[in-house]
This record gives C-alpha cells, structure tokens and sequence, in this order.
C-alpha cells in the first residue's frame, strides 16, 4: 500500500519537488534529490500525518534534506541561483535577452536577500504554495509567514530598484 501511494504521489508532485530543489539549491542537476526525497518519504510513512499535504510534506523533506547535506558539507554560502524558465518559442531573440537578463538579474537579486526572505520568495512566491503550507515547511504560522513574504517582497523590491529596475519590468 505504501509503495503505491509514493508511487502516486511521485507522479502528482515530482515536478513541484523537482522545482523547489532546483530554486533552492541552484542546480538544475536535482534527479538525486529528488529520488532520495521520494525514498525518505517512504521509509518514513509511518510518521505522516495523514490530515497535512502530502505536497508539503514531501518539500518539507527536501528542504531538510538539503539543509542536512549543505550543513555537513559546509558549502551553504557558495549556493547560487540561477534561473531557468522555460520561454515561449514564439518570443523574438531580442525579447528573449531581455527576458533572460531581467530574470538573471531578479535571481541574482534573490540571491542576496537573507536565507529566511529567499526561502519565502521561493515558496510562496515561486512555487505559488499557500501561507498554510508554507508554514508547515518552514515551521511557522500563517501570520508570520503573511508577514515575512511582505518584508521580503519589500526587501526584493528596494535591492531591484538599486539595480535600477522600475516597478512592474519584472
């Protein structure tokens, strides 16, 4: 039973895994990662709580995982991120540059935010994941989390506009 349920859950969540390990390491290199989250997850079913997420439950394993192996290797401050999207084929080349650059400049701008701000940005901003399941991940409530994605959507915006972008360009 168990075996069929992560088998489920990889095929409904592995794409949100996948992002939220790619964001939050900077890698796109995360097939790992992503099957060591998925082989926890199993191994650790007796724990779930079947009233939460699955969703959040399986991101709240990735993200410890990675805390876990940075925190070993020590290598948390060489982090970066980079960004990768998926563009529309039918952008023209120079509308792609720009796009590129403005979300180059947005990561690297993401980049020096403090972990705490770059975590929400990535998680409520990014992954689109409600303050409720944000909370869970981070081990917080919906109030601090509400509070916290506003100070780092202010923080994101003050360093974008000393980079010299105006409100609305990203």
């Amino acid at each position: 039973m168990e075996k069929h349920l992560i088998e489920e859950w990889f095929e409904l969540y592995e794409k949100d895994v996948t992002s939220y390990l790619i964001y939050y390491t900077g890698s796109i290199d995360v097939e790992d990662l992503v099957q060591e989250t998925f082989l926890r997850a199993m191994k650790k079913m007796t724990v779930y709580k079947k009233n939460g997420h699955p969703k959040t439950w399986l991101v709240s394993i990735a993200r410890n995982m990675v805390i876990d192996q940075y925190r070993k290797s020590n290598v948390w401050n060489k982090i970066r991120h980079l960004f990768i999207k998926e563009q529309d084929i039918l952008i023209n080349m120079e509308q792609n540059i720009m796009i590129n650059q403005d979300n180059s400049v947005l990561y690297h701008t993401i980049n020096q935010l403090p972990a705490h701000y770059k975590e929400i940005i990535i998680l409520k901003g990014i992954m689109e994941m409600s303050s409720k399941e944000v909370g869970l991940v981070i081990r917080s409530n919906e109030n601090n989390v509400n509070v916290l994605y506003h100070r780092s959507l202010k923080k994101l915006k003050e360093l974008l506009e000393k980079e010299g972008f105006e409100h609305g360009r990203i």
